[in-house]
């Protein structure tokens, strides 16, 4: 279907080399996930435990590539593989070093890891239904192979300032997912001629917002024209310093509609001078016919439709299967029908009999869908029963649930991603067992989609449901819980879900359940579901979540402190939560670690002889080979040097210069560091040899070490009278210093472009400000903050480093004001700086960030 690129072979080397390095010590795991996430290796939340995303454009995936996938992950004693939001297939607990062994096999047959993951174009999205249905305008999916061939081909899409997600719909009437991609196309005929309407820059992410139309009708020879033109027009605008600001919408927000608009159509029009570009879609090789074996029913010398005449086997083709009603699937009487999995999930030999078997079909039987299932089409109407007996006999019981049921999507949470707060398959579980075990006719709403995700991210889309759920931490005093934000489609079709508040995982099955009772009481007195929303369901759900809300105290209610499927506690720091200190550190001694394991390494190939520290003459001591071995680690020992305590000063380098520069800036001309050292920046810098710098790196690796160890709590550095009196001849430079004082670390952080400073440290005697400065109410006291600092925008654990300089030159008792984005920073923060004596006077939630109040201890 796509092609691989000519480059895969080169990059699955290349990884292959880093992945040894990394194995080797040689690299840190920084440096090899920088390489392996863009190739779609990502790591689990269990550390040194794997899996590959495997691109399945449009979900379409053949007999011969899913026995290829099963086979593999067979070979590799995969736990399980997985379908995914996005239509992908994913291969689970995979060992690093098999990794990219297993990608060269899967590249024969023509499957790539690459761009499954990082700032890349990744897989794209297609209504599945595409070919089968009399409502769409033309078939998309060979438009969609040829443009993924022609995108994953081109370097500049693996280096985006971040993610780059595509979306194809077959009609505008039913357009969906379009409505919220970076490139949404819905298939149009004008005047006899294909094209498309085209959407860029949507997400249903957080700041939210639906693609802005750039073109009513694109003809189909421009669309591989519009889509390079956006990923060129993202390349200038996007924003590649603040991670959390660099989809593509923040593009509009910066510039406004009319003006990114226009950037955008000149990038397009830049390209119009280009013919050789012009897209051709191409005739797929897909083929589907009939099986050589007979149907059930005459095997059983019956007719097929009387053979299974049950009442499992009508219910199930009533819910599941779809006549195909283009003009090929009428001629044929083919049928499509949708093969529910549990979570997406399965064994690596049911894909491999799903795959012998289905190939009894051709090879244009198999979609994977947005909602983790298996899609089948092309199946003669008499097979059916077939289709049916064979999936109920490898055990998908789910083939005889209601379709709301088996519709339940969530993204994996966190059993295994890293990013996870709850358990969103217990909540799932939980979810369907309830609905099965209630009163509702559940066949009445076989199209009602409710998406849950783990976090504030949106994997699984919950801003883009019926009815959606986001995980989330809430707190009874000091004890947390796993807890969901509610979404609900407040301003209807094509339009992002609204936040309605927030309530436990444990309260959701039942909160649920009485929220579709009522949906299928009144839904008759509505024209539509959104009608319904709009004029009962949005009041009704408010009754809910305040119904659901209140929760007592653990020791009263401790079920409710659980999540699902877990037998302990909910807990911030068994999920990763609230270890911002721990994150600091971490990143403090990656490059200590580093320092002495190279240093160690230049004595072991020195013979351990700690009289050769003047290295002036290496080459009489040690071969030519060992000299330039001994060369690399002393720029590798500078670096990391430079780079080590850099986090202490709030910095966050993305290049080698912003190390260099951090450090002679924060340290060096800060008086922290004697000038005598910063010889040892610019040799490296310049790339120069350090070899007679042996001893003055030795010296400052001590320093460093002496620094780290004698760091106090808000980050300040005790300095020795040695360090601080050496160098002479910058002493007026010290005294300049001296006024600020190496506790003054907030100067140079109030200079960073994601710390907005809103007021200066107040004396504790000094009156608060003016009467429009926001005040917190904690207890009976009116509270006015000392300080405030806007923290939006900064990952963790910057966002806690940040807190801390913030907190330093405050005195005790005084109160400074943060500003935190939902998700992790909130669930880390607040705890962390708890755990450093402060007091949190107050946590509160306003739009999608949080205000939190701390008194200095």
């Amino acid at each position: 279907m796509y092609r691989i690129p000519s480059t895969l072979k080169g990059d699955l080397d290349y990884t292959q080399s880093l992945i040894d390095q990394f194995k080797a010590g040689e690299i840190q795991a920084g440096q090899l996930k920088s390489n392996r996430v863009p190739m779609g290796i990502y790591e689990q939340r269990k550390n040194q435990h794997y899996m590959l995303r495997l691109r399945c454009a449009g979900g379409l995936v053949t007999p011969e590539q899913l026995a290829k996938i099963a086979f593999v992950g067979h070979q590799l004693s995969t736990s399980h593989l997985h379908v995914t939001t996005r239509q992908e297939i994913q291969i689970h607990n995979v060992d690093i070093e098999d990794a990219v062994p297993a990608l060269r096999k899967l590249e024969k047959i023509g499957i790539s890891s690459a761009g499954g993951g990082g700032n890349t174009v990744r897989n794209m999205m297609v209504d599945d239904r595409s070919g089968l249905t009399a409502e769409e305008e033309f078939d998309v999916y060979p438009y969609v192979e040829e443009l993924t061939s022609r995108l994953i081909a081109e370097k500049d899409s693996f280096t985006m300032p971040r993610k780059y997600k595509v979306a194809i719909d077959t009609s505008v009437d039913t357009a969906n997912y379009s409505y919220i991609a970076d490139l949404g196309l819905q298939a149009r005929i004008k005047d006899g001629k294909r094209g498309f309407r085209v959407l860029i820059a949507g997400s249903a992410a957080s700041n939210a917002h639906t693609g802005w139309e750039v073109f009513d009708f694109l003809p189909e020879k421009d669309l591989y024209r519009a889509a390079k033109a956006l990923k060129n027009w993202f390349h200038k605008y996007g924003n590649r310093r603040n991670r959390h600001k660099a989809r593509m919408r923040y593009v509009f927000y910066k510039y406004g509609t009319e003006e990114a608009k226009r950037l955008y159509l000149e990038e397009f029009e830049a390209l119009k001078k280009d013919p050789s570009i012009d897209f051709v879609a191409p005739a797929l090789p897909l083929e589907h016919h009939k099986p050589s074996f007979s149907p059930l029913g005459e095997k059983e010398g019956n007719n097929a439709s009387t053979y299974f005449d049950s009442d499992a086997f009508k219910i199930w083709k009533h819910r599941y299967a779809h006549k195909q009603t283009n003009a090929e699937g009428l001629k044929e009487n083919l049928w499509y029908a949708y093969i529910p999995l549990r979570h997406g999930n399965n064994s690596t030999d049911f894909f491999a009999e799903v795959a012998e078997y289905l190939g009894n079909y051709g090879n244009d039987v198999i979609r994977f869908t947005k909602k983790e299932q298996i899609q089948v089409r092309n199946i003669p109407e008499e097979y059916l029963p077939d289709i049916y007996s064979f999936f109920k006999k490898l055990g998908v019981y789910q083939v005889d649930y209601p379709v709301v049921v088996t519709n339940l999507t969530c993204c994996t949470g966190a059993d295994t991603c890293r990013l996870g707060i709850c358990l969103p398959k217990g909540a799932i579980d939980a979810i369907a067992k309830q609905l099965l075990n209630s009163d509702l006719n559940l066949d009445t709403i076989p199209d009602f989609e409710l998406r849950m995700n783990g976090c504030t991210n949106i994997c699984a889309l919950a801003t883009w449901g019926d009815l959606g759920f986001s995980g989330r931490v809430g707190r009874v005093g000091d004890d947390p819980y796993p807890a969901y934000t509610v979404w609900l489609p407040v301003k209807g079709k094509h339009e992002i879900d609204l936040q309605q508040g927030y309530i436990a995982a444990k309260k959701i099955p039942a909160f649920v359940e009485d929220y579709l009772r009522d949906v299928i009481q009144e839904q008759a007195n509505y024209a539509d579901y959104y009608d319904y929303v709009a004029k009962r369901g949005a009041g009704f759900i408010k009754e809910l979540i305040a119904k659901y809300k209140e929760i007592a105290p653990f020791t009263e209610e401790p079920d409710t402190f659980y999540d699902f499927g877990d037998d302990e506690k909910f807990s911030l720091i068994k999920y990763g939560k609230a270890e911002c200190s721990a994150g600091l550190f971490d990143i403090i001694e990656i490059d200590q670690d580093t320092i002495r394991e190279k240093l160690g390494e230049i004595d072991k190939i020195l013979g351990n002889d700690k009289s050769h520290t003047d290295l002036t003459n290496l080459t009489d001591i040690v071969n030519e080979e060992d000299a330039k071995k001994i060369e690399k680690l002393l720029h590798d020992i500078v670096f990391s040097e430079n780079r080590m305590l850099l986090v202490t000063r709030g910095l966050d380098p993305r290049t080698d210069e912003d190390v260099y520069q951090g450090f002679e800036k924060e340290f060096i001309a800060a008086g922290i560091i004697p000038q005598k050292f910063k010889v040892l920046t610019e040799k490296a810098r310049n790339n120069n040899s350090l070899i007679a710098e042996k001893p003055l790196i030795d010296e400052l690796a001590q320093l460093l070490n002496d620094l780290y160890q004698n760091m106090d709590d808000s980050l300040q550095f005790k300095l020795s009278s040695d360090s601080s009196q050496t160098d002479a001849k910058d002493s007026k430079e010290k005294d300049n210093q001296k006024e600020k004082s190496v506790k003054s670390v907030c100067v140079s952080e109030s200079k960073n472009a994601n710390d907005k400073s809103v007021s200066s440290v107040k004396s504790v005697g000094q009156k608060n400000g003016s009467e429009n400065e926001e005040k917190e109410s904690v207890g009976e006291a009116a509270i006015s903050p000392d300080v405030k600092k806007d923290f939006r925008g900064v990952m963790c654990p910057m966002n806690f480093v940040k807190t801390k300089i913030a907190l330093t030159p405050m005195q005790s008792g005084q109160i400074l004001e943060i500003l935190l984005d939902d998700g992790a920073p909130i669930e880390n923060v607040p705890g962390s700086v708890k755990g450093e004596g402060h007091t949190i006077l107050s946590t509160e939630k306003i739009e999608n960030y949080w205000k939190v109040l701390i008194r200095k201890k």
